[in-house]
């Protein structure tokens, strides 16, 4: 993770005024720093193993008194006291590959925070030279394996535009001592994107106030052209 992203996060964290809760908490990076400064988080991932991952991070940094983990789909969990702050990092939105499970799981979000409270998540922003390289075959890391031998991680990614989804794929070559191949084992992961309007429109039909949309993780204000990244801060009404 960019260390942008994760001061963008944790200092969202730490101002919030209230329950804090971050969806797919994954293995809390962001939460157990929040923690770690003082804020008492709530997790929520629907992965038992992630979950582990979390709760083990956080014991090492003593600070598992102020973590709260649920295991739970991001389109149904149910929180103890409304939230001042949900926040759904990492792009996970695109998790959800069809319109109408991401509209499902923003409305929901918007039910459990408080009024007056935020919503704050990134996604992707999808342009024709991004698509190019996603397209591409890339070698992304060599390494060595726990049998002391040499690996190579490679990715590409089928997309397909017109339903605004792709499918990554990442394999794992490992090489015997000749540096011939000697096993491959491949990943797939399936996400999807919105654009901005698209993503503006759920933020609204949901109830939403749109407070700021960012291009980059230094808050710069969002331009199409320039964007790195779609970055939306939404509130709940005051009732």
């Amino acid at each position: 993770m960019d260390r942008l992203e994760q001061a963008f996060y944790v200092d969202a964290y730490l101002a919030a005024d209230g329950p804090v809760v971050e969806l797919g908490v994954g293995d809390g990076r962001l939460a157990v720093e929040a923690a770690r400064r003082g804020c008492a988080m709530v997790g929520v991932d629907l992965s038992p193993a992630m979950l582990e991952l979390c709760r083990a991070r956080a014991d090492r940094a003593g600070v598992i008194d102020r973590l709260t983990l649920l295991q739970a789909d991001f389109r149904a969990f149910t929180l103890a006291e409304p939230a001042a702050l949900i926040a759904l990092p990492y792009h996970s939105l695109g998790h959800l590959l069809t319109l109408d499970a991401k509209r499902e799981a923003i409305r929901h979000i918007h039910a459990q925070l408080r009024p007056g409270g935020r919503f704050v998540f990134d996604d992707f922003v999808v342009t024709p030279e991004r698509l190019d390289r996603l397209r591409q075959v890339q070698l992304r890391a060599t390494y060595r394996t726990a049998g002391g031998g040499e690996a190579l991680l490679w990715v590409t990614s089928l997309v397909d535009e017109a339903s605004q989804s792709m499918r990554v794929v990442t394999w794992e070559d490992e090489l015997d001592a000749d540096n011939s191949l000697h096993r491959r084992r491949y990943r797939f992961l399936s996400l999807s994107w919105l654009d901005p309007a698209e993503a503006r429109q759920l933020l609204e039909q949901a109830g939403f106030t749109i407070e700021s949309c960012y291009g980059d993780f230094d808050r710069t204000p969002f331009a199409a052209a320039t964007a790195a990244e779609q970055i939306w801060v939404a509130r709940k009404e005051m009732r």
